[in-house]
């Protein structure tokens, strides 16, 4: 009778064991897939846990280190801004003396007059893409999120690219209908292509292939101009980042802002050496289509 007692009161602690090991398992699940939720798509941290068993130290390291990312989010979001008030105000302060410039080298006409302009010209367009990058990096544009189909976007991008570059061709394949910002990602398409114009001979040829799957958009753009040397390939998304042998034409910002674009469609952007020249390749997750 008493081996039975204690067999039966032995069995009652090995279940009241077991069910406590569950459901610890399942709060750390749950804990696990509310960081996931927080990290990846902004969802409410974790709270503090009062109490006192093995997973409650876990639960509240958690909500700590969310906490402390939560902060450091915050604090640089605010020195975006600072840094993005800054620049927008050192923009408008050279755009007036810039263009007292232009009217006196106008009204000079000097042997030099067009260099002078090219020059002015230049500086008017740097000053114009630092400006956009840094509004960009501080969330300071509105995106307005639709879907669209790729293939017509980027067909209409290179109508208005081909009239200055009318001796390159492009090769389009394949097409994908995604949700994004037609606006912002058309100037990202506009900047990878004149990238590639710009580093390919008069017969340049330029291909962009698209592929969608069921939850991500592929696209890369690649030219035949040669490409660039490894060594250059993980800077090419810098700000004023030049290779030693590139040509000082460009601002150096066209790629950061096709970087920053790619980002806010929560993408990647990358780039690579293909067969023929430089290979960019985009990624952008396919949220919330339409079902038909």
């Amino acid at each position: 009778m008493v081996g039975t007692v204690t067999a039966a009161v032995l069995l009652l602690v090995v279940i009241a064991l077991a069910v406590k090991l569950l459901l610890q398992k399942k709060r750390l699940r749950d804990l696990s897939e509310s960081m996931e939720d927080y990290l990846n798509r902004g969802g409410e941290p974790a709270p503090f846990s009062l109490r006192e068993d093995a997973a409650a130290p876990v639960e509240n390291a958690a909500s700590e280190l969310e906490s402390r990312i939560a902060v450091l989010t915050e604090r640089l979001r605010e020195e975006n801004e600072r840094t993005s008030s800054l620049t927008a105000d050192i923009s408008h302060q050279l755009k007036t003396p810039l263009s007292s410039l232009r009217l006196f080298a106008e009204m000079d006409g000097g042997e030099h007059l067009a260099e002078e302009l090219g020059q002015i010209e230049r500086m008017e367009k740097l000053i114009g893409s630092l400006l956009r990058l840094e509004k960009l990096c501080a969330d300071g544009y509105a995106f307005s999120f639709a879907e669209q189909p790729i293939r017509p976007l980027i067909e209409g991008v290179w109508d208005e690219l081909h009239a200055l570059w009318p001796d390159r061709q492009l090769d389009i394949e394949g097409d994908a209908l995604i949700r994004c910002d037609g606006k912002w990602l058309g100037e990202a398409f506009r900047n990878l292509l004149k990238n590639a114009c710009e580093h390919t001979a008069e017969d340049g040829q330029i291909w962009v292939k698209i592929e969608q799957t069921e939850h991500t958009f592929y696209c890369s753009v690649e030219d035949n101009g040669g490409g660039v040397r490894e060594k250059d390939l993980p800077h090419l998304f810098e700000r004023f980042y030049r290779s030693e042998d590139q040509a000082q034409s460009g601002s150096g910002l066209g790629l950061a802002i096709v970087k920053e674009i790619v980002q806010r469609h929560h993408g990647h952007v990358g780039a690579e050496n293909g067969k023929n020249g430089l290979r960019i390749n985009l990624e952008i997750p396919i949220l919330n289509l339409t079902k038909t």
